[in-house]
């Protein structure tokens, strides 16, 4: 019983963890309708900005050359701002590309990261990657209930991004997000700066993936760059189709409901000798997961719902943003 409520609690933070990077994806593509398939990326630079600005000073044994010392909290600022500093870089000379090589460019630059991250001894490691990550507050929270502290803190974390998200989506700069999305050519028409507001959605979502990248080494407290293929940016993809793009509830859900549905499956029973087979299976059993939700829910679990202007005007008024 004890190693059944130790493992629901591991999944539910992994789960809170990609909810958050599922919310950034969401506002790249859900909100502005930015076709980035280079989302791991951010979460892989969130993850090791702030692995190394919190480890201490490499020793001998160690490959890399830096290490700082510094706070948890420190590290975790340190790897959103990371993260949208790169969004700015990769941004420049992306967004004004058309969606099908927006994609192409995006998965190519987070691969080039990624072997950046293998070969780049000094700074990551290389291959043999981070280890001895600091998690926050493990000196002082017993050992016995540290996983329950870091789910308390991983939910927390979401549900702030979750009400930011919520909160950007009625704004004004939401709104026009929307319209770029739907229809780009009429939101030029109307003088609208379409490439300043993608930029400026393209950093947001980026540095929530940063954040969930954070979030991440600390509580895996060891970092290789293997951990940050594109299968996950594939597994967000899926999350947010599944759940329902368009919508921060939809994101949240989505990431639970793939996430559960990834680590449940690593049970399954060795039939017919298929053990070997059974990674590859449980893709299958995704993908299949993913054909019955747009065969039979194509807007996702939790679709975008359209707000009426008398809606939008009333929670304005309500936020004390009217006039």
């Amino acid at each position: 019983m004890l190693e059944q409520f130790s493992f629901a609690i591991s999944v539910a933070t992994i789960a809170g963890i990609y909810a958050i990077l599922s919310l950034g994806l969401n506002i790249h593509w859900g909100e502005a309708g930015l076709l980035n398939f280079g989302h791991v990326a951010f979460f892989a630079v969130g993850a090791y900005t702030s692995a190394l600005l919190t480890i201490a000073p490499p020793g001998e044994t160690q490959a890399y050359s830096f290490g700082f010392g510094m706070p948890v909290p420190i590290g975790i600022v340190g790897g959103v701002v990371a993260a949208g500093i790169m969004a700015i870089l990769m941004g420049v000379p992306t967004l004004q590309l058309r969606e099908d090589y927006l994609a192409i460019v995006s998965i190519g630059l987070a691969e080039i990261l990624r072997f950046g991250l293998m070969n780049e001894n000094w700074l990551t490691g290389g291959v043999g990657g981070i280890y001895g990550i600091e998690r926050p507050l493990s000196g002082i929270i017993p050992f016995a209930v540290y996983d329950m502290f870091y789910l308390v803190l991983v939910l927390t974390s979401l549900g702030i991004c979750y009400a930011y998200s919520q909160r950007l989506k009625f704004s004004p700069f939401g709104r026009v997000l929307r319209s770029i999305r739907d229809d780009e050519e009429a939101a030029v028409a109307l003088g609208k700066d379409t490439f300043r507001y993608r930029m400026q959605a393209f950093v947001v979502g980026a540095m929530m993936a940063g954040f969930a990248g954070a979030l991440w080494a600390h509580y895996t407290t060891a970092l290789t760059p293997t951990a940050f293929a594109t299968n996950i940016t594939f597994i967000t993809w899926v999350a947010l189709i599944v759940g329902g793009s368009g919508n921060a509830k939809g994101a949240v859900l989505g990431a639970g409901v793939i996430i559960s549905f990834r680590e449940l499956t690593r049970y399954l029973p060795d039939v017919y000798g298929l053990g070997d087979l059974m990674p590859t299976l449980r893709l299958i059993l995704v993908g299949l997961l993913v054909i019955g939700v747009i065969r039979y829910r194509p807007e996702g679990l939790l679709p975008e719902r359209n707000i009426s202007y008398a809606e939008y005007v009333k929670r304005l008024e309500s936020d004390g943003d009217a006039g």
